[in-house]
């Protein structure tokens, strides 16, 4: 029988080498550096957010970079699940900005995150009276991201709750997938967009214009053909 130390020291020589496999791939290796180029995008965002909820805004980012970790180590399954993880506190910390008294229960332990609430269709996120609220000239876009959000959540939850699908041959070794990887960063890419949807919806009217000048080239990069961002924008004299 292997030594468990051993064990451990081949595991980790494997995933080592699916790490290695994916920098040398050239068609995969440059999404990993596009989505691990996203934390900076999410950190623009978290500069912008000045109320409690940016520290759930923070753990978000801590788990997207977690999610990074796992994939290029080919840990397929913790990946996915991470990433979802890291969407649902996304979303959660704009749904608490509106919600104090729910952020407060959750960081005191008496409050669960529930994806139903947070994305719920009439009273989530994406809905149309937080829209209402928040920013009601991009009201005619939310059901796009509504359904894109939760579209991915779903897909990245089938890892979670282990589908079929999402299982690996039992017979085979740990082995780099190429295909694993670039799904992972277009549902990366996904969660990207529908974050960035969400911050501009809750928080880009109640900008100063120091704010809007750090966050406006991703947002005119992602959203920059739609009238109402063009006219934000060009309040700026940019």
């Amino acid at each position: 029988m292997m030594d468990v130390a051993e064990y451990y020291r081949s595991l980790s020589a494997q995933r080592l080498n699916i790490m290695d496999q994916c920098i040398e791939d050239g068609a995969t290796f440059p999404l990993q550096i596009s989505s691990h180029n996203t934390l900076r995008d999410f950190e623009l965002m978290l500069e912008a957010i000045v109320g409690p909820e940016n520290a759930v805004f923070l753990l978000a980012c801590r788990e997207y970079q977690y999610s990074l970790e796992a994939i290029i180590l080919g840990n397929y399954r913790h990946a996915f699940s991470s990433l979802r993880l890291s969407f649902e506190l996304f979303v959660a910390s704009i749904y608490f900005s509106a919600h104090q008294m729910k952020l407060k229960l959750w960081l005191l332990g008496h409050e669960d995150l529930i994806w139903s609430a947070i994305n719920d269709a009439d009273k989530g996120v994406f809905s149309h009276i937080f829209m209402k609220a928040f920013n009601p000239e991009l009201g005619p876009y939310r059901t796009q991201y509504f359904s894109l959000a939760s579209t991915v959540y779903r897909e990245c939850s089938e890892y979670v709750h282990g589908n079929p699908a999402t299982h690996e041959d039992v017979n085979e070794s740990i082995i780099y997938s190429a295909s694993k990887v670039a799904d992972f960063h277009e549902k990366a890419t996904t969660v990207r967009l529908c974050v960035l949807f969400a911050f501009i919806s809750r928080y880009l009217p109640a900008l100063d214009a120091a704010g809007k000048s750090k966050v406006e080239h991703l947002v005119m990069e992602a959203f920059g053909e739609l009238p109402e961002i063009q006219a934000e924008f060009g309040a700026t004299g940019k």
